[in-house]
This record gives structure tokens, sequence and C-alpha cells, in this order.
């Protein structure tokens, strides 16, 4: 079983791994300017794009990519049952292969400052 990280611990292991793959190649930048400009505004709003790659990530099973587009619609405003029904779009189109990784996607998104409130929590 693994245990889910915090958003802070999550960011910084991100950013460290992000920093030795820089310096280990030269594709690696180029890739992550084409990542990054691919989510930014266009037809689709950037909170629609963190919902499809936040369901890609599941259908992937890339738990890491949950986590960062977890963080991200959190940043964007998502509301919590948006993400939650993108999770559930997710579930159908992969299966219940995909639900230890939705159980840890939730404990992450209740760690999050605004994806985490809610009126059900003590």
């Amino acid at each position: 079983m693994t245990n889910t990280p915090s958003p802070e611990a999550f960011r910084a292991a991100k950013a460290e791994g992000n920093e030795r793959l820089r310096q280990s190649g030269s594709l690696f930048e180029p890739f992550f300017a084409l990542d990054s400009s691919a989510y930014e505004p266009g037809a689709l709003p950037v909170s629609v794009k963190e919902l499809l790659g936040l369901v890609v990530s599941v259908m992937k099973d890339c738990e890491e990519c949950v986590y960062y587009h977890l963080q991200r619609c959190d940043e964007e405003g998502v509301a919590r049952d948006q993400v939650l029904e993108a999770l559930q779009i997710a579930l159908v189109g992969a299966g219940s292969v995909t639900v230890p990784l939705l159980r840890r996607a939730v404990t992450f998104m209740e760690k999050l400052p605004n994806l985490g409130a809610t009126e059900h929590q003590a």
C-alpha cells in the first residue's frame, strides 16, 4: 500500500526530480515547455484542461500526474464536485483497476486548501 504524500512534499520532490532531468539531457526542457503550453488558456479554459489532464492521468495510471493535476485544479478554482465527476469519468473509461489510484487521489485532494474543504469533514 502506498502512502499519499502531502502536497508540499509532492511539490518539493517534483521540483527536485525535474531539475535532475533538466541537467541530464537536452530534450527534457523542450518537453516541459510543450507540456506547459498545452495547458495555457485557449479555446478551453485552463480549469477544463486540468480536468482533462486529471482524467488522462488516472487512465494512464500516473499517480504523480494525478497529484499534479489535482493541485492545479485546486489552484484554478475547480469545484470539488467537478473534480469528483471527472474522477468518475476516469473510472468508467479505465475500469475498476483505477480504484486504488482513485482512493489515493481523494486522500491527496482532501489535503489541498480548496478541494479538501467540505461541510462533511470534521
